[in-house]
Formats: structure tokens, sequence, C-alpha cells
């Protein structure tokens, strides 16, 4: 039984640019809920440099209760969510992709957890697909209960390899006036092009200085992997900040988790480059791969390293 007051409510925002196809299923999840005293707010925020979303939204669901605004001059991601951020004024906030799909139970469920004032957010598990939602799997594979996080060391460890996978972003429901803390005074290029996909890591864990984070064992919804996800573009520099982030708060530099973790990323900057070939001859590519080589050599050696690599491929 949900403990939220009927007069509370959540807002929900989608974040939205040029992808009416899949805002429409996002949309179709979002009032397909079920629900009963919890009141909830749809409110678009679409930053597209077309109109095909306004369209797509005033053909299909100008009858429904849902708010439409309509952004420009929004090129990033972070800034996007930094301006819905500052205009948010419910008690809780859920800061939602146009590109993924709530369960029907997402709000009841999730909603019980925010009862309790030592948790700033609650995130769950997903299932994880492509194009059909029949051929998809579970995000989070070895959790089978709720788990709580009450420090940044335990929180930032499960986005290393090996440890069965993370809630996904889209999924958190917040309490506002934390997220309106962490992201109004965000260090972290906000607004800027190139925004790292790092940063979402070091907002979430941002958020353990003032409470608790939780994150539920059910999937109560569908993350779609596409080529313009956040999460396929690397930025070399803001890795690197995740990286050192990771260590200042007590993940040993030379555990194999963290050495894994920097040997992927730069096997996956590799593989993204163009004409790599005749990048070769620079030094500073070469002076990257070498370095990548030694490092697999260095744990290719240690037990722990073939239990974390055996782990990521049974997923």
């Amino acid at each position: 039984m949900t403990l939220i007051l009927k007069k509370e409510k959540i807002q929900i925002y989608i974040l939205s640019r040029n992808r009416p196809g899949y805002l429409r299923e996002a949309l179709d999840s979002l009032l397909k809920q079920n629900h009963s005293l919890i009141q909830f707010e749809i409110i678009i925020s679409d930053s597209s440099d077309n109109e095909d979303v306004r369209n797509m939204i005033e053909k299909n669901f100008s009858h429904k209760n849902i708010e439409y605004i309509r952004r420009t001059g929004v090129t990033s991601h972070m800034g996007h969510t930094q301006l819905v951020v500052s205009e948010l004024n419910s008690e809780y906030a859920v800061i939602f992709h146009d590109d993924d799909i709530l369960h029907p139970d997402y709000i009841n469920v999730m909603s019980t957890f925010l009862h309790n004032n030592d948790i700033v957010a609650v995130g769950c598990n997903c299932m994880i697909f492509a194009d059909d939602l029949q051929n998809s799997k579970l995000g989070i594979r070895n959790l089978s209960s709720p788990i709580k996080f009450k420090n940044e060391k335990d929180f930032l460890e499960r986005y290393l390899p090996g440890n069965g996978g993370i809630a996904p972003l889209p999924s958190y429901i917040y309490r506002t006036k934390y997220l309106k803390k962490i992201m109004l005074n965000f260090p972290f290029r906000i607004g800027k092009p190139g925004d790292p996909s790092s940063a979402d890591v070091l907002m979430l864990s941002s958020l353990l200085n003032y409470g608790e984070i939780v994150w539920l064992e059910k999937s109560l919804m569908y993350y779609r992997v596409h080529a313009s996800n956040l999460s396929v573009k690397e930025s070399i520099p803001e890795r690197l900040a995740l990286f050192n982030y990771m260590k200042k708060k007590g993940i040993k530099k030379h555990s194999t988790d963290l050495i894994l973790f920097r040997v992927l990323f730069w096997v996956k900057w590799i593989l993204q480059q163009e004409n790599l070939s005749s990048k070769i001859i620079n030094w500073r590519y070469r002076k990257v791969i070498l370095s990548v080589l030694l490092n697999i050599i260095k744990i290719s050696i240690r037990l722990d390293f073939w239990k974390i690599l055996f782990k990521r491929l049974l997923k």
C-alpha cells in the first residue's frame, strides 16, 4: 500500500528531441499506468529542431491532460535536463526519455518507497531491448531483492564490470529538493556541447550526500538501446574524471574492476576512431594502444579478471 498522500504529486517530464515515434510509445505507457491515489503530471519538454513532435502530440494526444513545452536554443542533454529541473515544483519527479517505455506498475510500485525521508531517489531494474520488446533481456541480472546504497563507494562499484548491471537513469523517481540541489549546482560542463555520459553517474552518486538510493529488483521499465544513446558517446576528459572520482571515493586504483573498466573504455574508444590505421603514425595513438595492451596483459594473469570476464560473457 502506497503512503504517498493524495495532495502530493509526481511530475513526469519527458525529454524529447526529433523522435515522435518513440515518444508516442513512451506516452502510451504512461497513460496506461495502474494507479489509484497517486497523482502524476505529464509534461513533454521538446527540444527538436523540427515540428514533428508537436504535430504528433496535436494529432494523437491533444485530448489528453498532457502539458507540452516547446524549447528553443537547447542543444545538449544536460542543458535540457538542468532547465527541466529548474522548473520542477512537485515533491517527487521523474526525468524520463522519449525512447523508453514504462511498465504499467511503475508508479504504483516505485512510489511505495518514497515515504521514507532517508531515501532521495529510487531506481528500478529494467528490460533492455533494441527494436523488439519480445527479445529484451534483464538489465540487473543478480538482483533478487531491493538494494539500498548509503555511500558513494558502494554505489560507484556497481558501475564497474562484472557487477551485474545498473538501474538505468530514466528509471529513477527523485525527491525533488535534492535533485535541485545537485543539478542546479552541477560542476560538470552543464549546457555545453559534448555532454559526457559519465555526468549521469556523478550526479546520481552526489545525491548520496543527502540520503540513500534504492534499486528495486522488479523490472518496471523497458530501456531501448540504439545508436544515439548517450552512453554510446565517450569523452576522454570526462571519463578520466570519472576514474579519478571513483578513486577519490575509495575504489582502489589497482583493483581488477577499475583496471578492466579503464581498458574497456580505451578499447571502445579505439574501435570508434575513423581511419585508425592512418592515425597510428601519431605517437599519441600508439601510446594509448600500447598502454591498453600492457594493461590487458597485467590483468589477464589475475583470477578475478577471468571471473569478471565470464560474468560479462553470460549477460
